[in-house]
C-alpha cells in the first residue's frame, strides 16, 4: 500500500475508526504524542518597551 493511499483512507475514517486502526497497525497516534513547546522569552516587557521608545522619541 502507498503512503498516498494509506493517508487517503485515514483522512476518510471517523477519529474513532482511525484509532482502532492505529492499535491494528501497533503504531502509536498523532494524536496521543504531545511535545513541549519551549516558550520564547520576550525581548523587552511592555514597561521596558515603552520606556525605551520615550526615551528615543525624546531624544530626537
Amino acid at each position: 500500500m502507498k503512503a498516498e493511499t494509506a493517508y487517503n483512507v485515514i483522512q476518510a475514517l471517523p477519529q474513532q475508526e482511525v484509532e482502532r486502526l492505529y492499535k491494528m497497525l501497533n503504531v502509536v497516534s498523532a494524536t496521543n504524542t504531545t511535545t513541549k513547546k519551549a516558550q520564547k522569552k520576550s525581548l523587552l516587557s511592555d514597561a521596558e518597551a515603552t520606556e525605551f521608545l520615550l526615551r528615543k522619541l525624546r531624544g530626537s
